[in-house]
């Protein structure tokens, strides 16, 4: 978190001089305060963008990981917390996943209520029939 926000004020100063020097360019003092002014007002708005797209795309990439580790467990998957790691290639890696997972539909199991796969012998959470 302390390496983001170092990193999100960062590109705000650098922001902040690229519109300067570019508002000085003319020689006009009148240039350079309102580039100096807009860019002030523009760079709460970047930062804001910046957060809400970043933060977006984690979000994102926790929930079809933490979807594709769920859905491996409840199919039986002997590598379920291993291939819970494609979510980290975003809506490709779930593509991926949806398209080689094993194929049948989840009912509740009996014992604990959690869902499994049809024809498993066993319950892969509670481990009974």
């Amino acid at each position: 978190m302390r390496q983001l926000k170092y990193c999100l004020w960062l590109s705000v100063l650098l922001f902040s001089v690229a519109t300067s020097v570019l508002a000085q360019r003319g020689g006009d003092d009148a240039g350079a305060a309102c580039g100096a002014l807009g860019c002030g007002a523009f760079a709460i708005f970047y930062v804001l963008v910046l957060v809400l797209i970043f933060g977006g795309a984690i979000a994102l990439t926790v929930f079809i990981i933490k979807f594709i580790r769920r859905d491996a467990v409840a199919r039986g998957m002997p590598n379920a917390d291993g291939i819970k790691w494609l979510g980290l290639l975003g809506l490709l890696g779930l593509l991926i996943y949806l398209l080689q997972r094993p194929q049948g539909n989840l009912n509740p199991c009996r014992s604990c209520g959690q869902q499994r796969m049809d024809g498993l012998t066993h319950c892969p959470q509670c481990g009974n029939a």
